[in-house]
Formats: structure tokens, C-alpha cells, sequence
């Protein structure tokens, strides 16, 4: 006997922007939580105090690193649902935008200095004003991609949503007057056409019809009881 495989459902999300959004996410995450690492490990052996802008970006790269996994987990095996994803994002944004917003408030002086020895004494300084000016670009990128993944989720749940109202509704119409049209209704047989909604094939209530040139031949024999 065969075993039947479960199907994936199909994926309401195009293909090439849920990626190229999805890869920008993932991309900055890492590098904003790589610099964060180093900083604060940086900080914690020099024994200084870790300001909580760090501690919050590190948090928000980690939490989008974990909700990129289970999203693409969900998205391979069975179907990812823009409800679900549009409640991450949004908590994901938010934390973005915070970080981001305590992080340029902090930077507003290093950011338009050059990173060379002039301003910051030597090579070790160099490479902190690089790191830094760096930091504040990935973390503008991913608030950035996590925002255009909210608008992808939004757009793609308003679609869905307004497809399958449109299904149903057509639906309703076929069935309530006993009608699908084979051309456009793409289910299987057994699932457009259940036993209940076949018609059945007529049936003739008159039984064997005696063709019309039977009842006017004359075989010419005639009976002599007649005479």
C-alpha cells in the first residue's frame, strides 16, 4: 500500500524579495552582533561599565538571528504565515529603531570625525572609529530590511486575505446554484465534484421504446379469427 506524503503548502511570499530582505537582515544581525562582542568583551576586561545602547543592540542582532531561523524553518517544512511574521517584525523594528536612535544620539560627535591618528592617537584608535562608523551602518541596515520586511508582510496578508475572501465567495455562489465550472476550478475531481453534488445520469422512466416505423409496419399476416 502507498504511502501518502504530505505537501507543503504553497509560500504567499515572492521568491526574490522575501530573500534579498531576509539576506539583508541576516547580514547586518551578524556584523552588528560580531562588533558588539568585541566591544563588550573589550569594555568588561578594561573594566569599564557596558552602556546599555550596546547591550540592546546585541539583544535585537540575537533576537533576529533566532527569528530568522524559525521563520526559514517554517517556510521550508510547512507554510509561513505573514500574521506570524508581521508580529515579529514589528517587535523586531521596534528594538531597531530604539537602538539605532540611542546609538546615533551617542555617536553624533564620532560620526563625522575621520578615523586617523590625527583624531584618535594611534592605530588601536583608528580601528574603534572604524568599528564604530561601521556599527552605525549595519545597524541602520537592519532597521532598514527589518522595516521592508514588514512592509512585505503587510502587503502579502492583505493579499491573501483578500484572495481567499474572494475564493469563498465564489464558492458560495457555485455551490448554492449546483454549478463548477471544470475550465476554472483547478481541485481534484473527487474534491470539486463530491458524491453529493454529482448529478445523476438520466435515467428513462418509459423503459424499451418501440421505434415509430415498428408500430406502422404490416407484416401483412392476419389472424383468421378475424374474418
Amino acid at each position: 500500500m502507498a504511502k501518502s506524503k504530505v505537501k507543503k503548502q504553497p509560500s504567499h511570499y515572492p521568491f526574490l524579495p522575501f530573500h534579498l530582505v531576509r539576506s539583508a537582515q541576516l547580514l547586518s544581525s551578524l556584523i552588528v552582533a560580531a562588533i558588539m562582542f568585541y566591544f563588550i568583551g573589550q569594555l568588561k576586561y578594561d573594566h569599564f561599565k557596558i552602556p546599555w545602547t550596546f547591550l540592546l543592540l546585541l539583544g535585537v542582532s540575537l533576537l533576529t538571528n533566532i527569528a530568522l531561523t524559525l521563520t526559514i524553518v517554517l517556510y521550508c517544512c510547512r507554510a509561513l504565515k505573514p500574521a506570524f511574521n508581521v508580529i515579529l517584525n514589528i517587535a523586531l523594528a521596534v528594538l531597531w529603531g530604539l537602538g539605532f536612535a540611542l546609538l546615533a544620539w551617542n555617536m553624533s560627535g564620532t560620526l563625522t570625525h575621520q578615523c586617523n591618528t590625527t583624531n584618535w592617537g594611534d592605530e588601536s584608535g583608528v580601528m574603534v572609529c572604524r568599528c564604530y562608523k561601521a556599527l552605525f551602518t549595519f545597524a541602520l541596515v537592519g532597521l532598514v530590511s527589518t522595516l521592508s520586511a514588514l512592509v512585505l508582510d503587510v502587503v502579502v496578508r492583505k493579499r491573501t486575505t483578500a484572495r481567499g475572501k474572494y475564493n469563498v465567495m465564489e464558492d458560495i455562489k457555485l455551490h448554492d446554484h449546483g454549478i463548477v465550472d471544470p475550465q476554472t476550478d483547478d481541485r481534484p475531481f473527487e474534491v470539486a465534484y463530491p458524491y453529493s453534488m454529482r448529478q445523476p445520469a438520466p435515467v428513462s422512466k418509459a423503459g424499451y421504446a418501440v421505434p415509430e416505423q415498428q408500430e406502422t409496419y404490416d407484416t401483412g399476416y392476419h389472424s383468421g379469427y378475424n374474418h
